[in-house]
């Protein structure tokens, strides 16, 4: 599921880009933030969203309650 991620923001566009170089390190240019197609459990649609960066990893990984629609 995750290989089917979609880009939400990259770099200085993510809000919180600072807080993650100064936790993870790296360049701000580096971060992307991520999120994974919508998945159903039970009978709600949820997605994963985390933040990303080459030579760091996956960090944060968190799963959101979305609308279905």
């Amino acid at each position: 599921m995750l290989a089917l991620s979609r880009v939400i923001a990259r770099g200085a566009k993510i809000r919180d880009v600072g807080r993650l170089v100064l936790r993870y390190g790296g360049r701000p240019s580096g971060w992307v933030k991520k999120s994974s197609p919508p998945f159903r459990l039970g009978r709600r649609w949820y997605e994963y969203h985390w933040y990303e960066h080459r030579g760091i990893g996956r960090v944060e990984i968190k799963r959101k309650r979305i609308d279905s629609t």
